[in-house]
């Protein structure tokens, strides 16, 4: 072996990952990415991110900036995308957002913006690593969504030749999760994704997602590496179990993270107004908080079922603190979409839930979510369609509440398998081997 082969053999593998919403923006799609740089890093890897510049995401938490490794290098670029365009018309808040403007703007980018209104950022993009030509990447990584990110990355890896990971957290949106505007739209997001799919190696979260991969593009090389909570949030002394004898004697249902135009709490609203209703010596003694960004319409709906008294909304909070307020809770509030097409989707929240080791109440349709939640006693499932199934449940809830046996009612210990730092194991070994492959073909 010659010197310089000697040398790349002893160096650490480099990953070029394009990342679109990373610290200091916030929100559910940047926490399994943040893992992966976070743990990969302590795996040896050389890590270079590109990502926008902060102000491109509604949501942002410069604490999260603390969780990227000072050995990662961070290339920021400029970005044109409707969600900064949404930001310039809306000061007020940055965790709330018109539910009206929001949906106009939708509707105008699944029309123009094709794939998605974050299209914008692939000419910066690829600038940004256009510039990066002259470097040794063993690997390219890029993540959606914005499935956009995998457009800027298939264009360097077209133009270098460097293996490429695409990681779906989601499945493409505008193909799989909305509906196209007209059929050309739809023709022109099966091609992008068809594109997408020459990577060399698609990463997808969830069986259902790795099924219509598998069946619409055979000779894919599709893997699954699941979502997961991050153990280190959890590594803090757990506060002590609530009971009736506790800080207010309230009975605390929290749900954190976002609420948007297919993800509403008006299912769970309806049904905690009927066991309001049916058990008046409750109110007072129950607590509802909605710590995160949303849509207007929430807010509109509890002052419509006059639960203001009841329901508190947070805006969005450092995520530590998020994870606090999720320990400190009885019970923890999952919503999932009403909607056929997201039923194969298991919710990143889902994980950090289980991560917090509370009893969960979960809305949701019939799918992986409601399985996991279900298989491993973690709580209780009830669909969309049911408030009075809701009231049901809280009644059995509070019940156990105050009889002081609510969490030796479910299974709620750890869980290891859905850790983000085994997730970014199982990735190491994917992209290893996608290296020792390359070696192999030279």
């Amino acid at each position: 072996m010659d010197n310089r082969k000697l040398k790349e053999s002893l160096r650490s593998p480099r990953v070029l990952m394009f990342i679109n919403f990373f610290p200091p923006s916030a929100g559910g799609g940047v926490y399994r990415p943040l893992s992966f740089v976070k743990y990969l890093s302590r795996l040896s890897w050389d890590i270079t991110v590109i990502t926008p510049r902060p102000g491109g995401f509604w949501i942002s938490d410069p604490a999260l900036m603390r969780e990227v490794p000072d050995s990662v290098r961070v290339i920021r670029t400029g970005s044109l995308s409707g969600q900064s365009v949404l930001g310039n018309l809306n000061k007020k808040s940055s965790s709330r957002r018109s539910s009206s403007r929001f949906g106009v703007l939708r509707r105008f980018g699944e029309y123009f913006l094709v794939p998605d209104t974050y299209v914008g950022w692939i000419p910066f993009a690829c600038m940004a690593a256009r510039a990066l030509t002259g470097e040794s990447f063993d690997i390219i990584y890029s993540t959606s969504p914005p499935d956009s990110t995998h457009l800027a990355a298939r264009k360097f890896t077209r133009r270098t030749g460097i293996p490429w990971v695409a990681d779906f957290r989601d499945p493409w949106i505008g193909l799989h999760l909305r509906k196209p505007p007209t059929p050309f739209h739809r023709s022109i997001h099966r091609r992008m994704e068809a594109r997408v799919m020459e990577a060399d190696r698609v990463i997808v979260t969830t069986d259902w997602q790795k099924k219509v991969l598998d069946e619409n593009h055979p000779g894919c090389r599709v893997e699954k590496i699941p979502n997961g909570f991050d153990e280190e949030d959890f590594s803090e002394a757990r506060t002590a179990a609530a009971t009736v004898d506790g800080a207010d004697g309230s009975f605390r249902i929290v749900h954190c993270g976002m609420l948007t135009l297919g993800r509403t709490s008006g299912p769970f609203l309806d049904g905690l107004n009927r066991f309001l209703c049916s058990r008046p010596e409750s109110r007072g003694r129950v607590k509802v908080v909605f710590a995160g960004a949303r849509e207007s319409d929430n807010e509109e709906l509890v002052h419509r079922y006059g639960l203001s008294d009841t329901v508190e909304f947070m805006d969005n909070l450092p995520h530590s603190q998020c994870v606090k307020l999720e320990r400190d809770s009885h019970v923890l509030l999952l919503i999932k979409h009403d909607d056929e097409k997201y039923r194969g989707l298991i919710p990143g929240k889902l994980f950090e839930y289980i991560g917090a080791r509370k009893p969960i109440l979960a809305i949701a349709p019939e799918g992986e979510a409601a399985s996991i939640i279900a298989n491993e006693n973690r709580g209780e499932v009830v669909s969309h369609g049911s408030p009075e199934k809701v009231a049901d449940i809280l009644t059995r809830l509070y019940d156990l509440f105050l009889a002081g046996k609510l969490e030796e009612a479910y299974s709620l210990d750890e869980l290891p398998s859905y850790s983000r730092r085994e997730a970014a194991a199982t990735l190491d070994a994917v992209m290893r081997e996608m290296i020792d492959d390359t070696a192999g073909k030279q």
